[in-house]
């Protein structure tokens, strides 16, 4: 990846648009999806802020009153519903309901195409730059708490591993990122963050 303090909006954009149109889904991925059958649509985004030029992500810890993902570390985000016009709306209707952000505050700079989850969703990847710092409002029904990660940090190799689990008889690889501020990103989280750094590598 290049310098993350010499990325812009702009390169950034461009960045996730040439990753929508060289990409393609590892085998594992599209075995999973024709195995899962029927997903319901979903998305998230990404939302990431500047501080003295260094790029951040913003990420929740899930409440531990959810039925799925309880107490895991995640991007505001969820299904999509009946009165959401398309997937970024359902994007960031979710992230306004979870911590507080208003839909008219995100610059949606694109989506990093779609990943199956195991708990039978489709879920959409966008990336979206916020205002910072911002009043968050946190819904303490859905999000225990709010912290950032420096994006230099995360595409650090040394940082994440690459570790394999059994689900229904398959061995399948999940990403897990050493603890940051007792925080660990990791499963479709992971997966989210390295396909955004995966883009970010096509800048030069």
């Amino acid at each position: 990846m290049t310098d993350p303090t010499r990325l812009t909006k702009e390169k950034i954009r461009w960045a996730i648009d040439q990753y929508q149109s060289l990409s393609t889904p590892p085998e594992y991925r599209i075995r999973l999806q024709d195995e899962l059958g029927v997903l319901q649509p979903a998305a998230v985004l990404i939302p990431l802020f500047q501080v003295d030029r260094q790029w951040h992500l913003l990420l929740t810890q899930r409440s531990q009153n959810l039925v799925q993902h309880r107490g895991q570390v995640a991007f505001p985000g969820g299904a999509q519903e009946s009165g959401d016009v398309d997937l970024e709306a359902t994007a960031l209707r979710e992230m306004n309901e979870e911590i507080g952000l208003k839909p008219g505050d995100v610059e949606v700079l694109g989506h990093l195409g779609d990943i199956p989850a195991i708990t039978g969703y489709l879920v959409r990847i966008f990336v979206g730059v916020i205002p910072w710092p911002y009043l968050l409002k946190i819904n303490p029904n859905e999000v225990e708490s709010v912290f950032s990660i420096p994006l230099a940090w995360l595409a650090e190799p040394e940082h994440r591993t690459l570790q394999y689990r059994n689900y229904d008889g398959q061995r399948l690889p999940v990403v897990f990122y050493k603890l940051f501020q007792g925080y660990q990103l990791w499963g479709l989280s992971a997966d989210m963050t390295v396909a955004l750094l995966d883009a970010l590598a096509l800048v030069r």
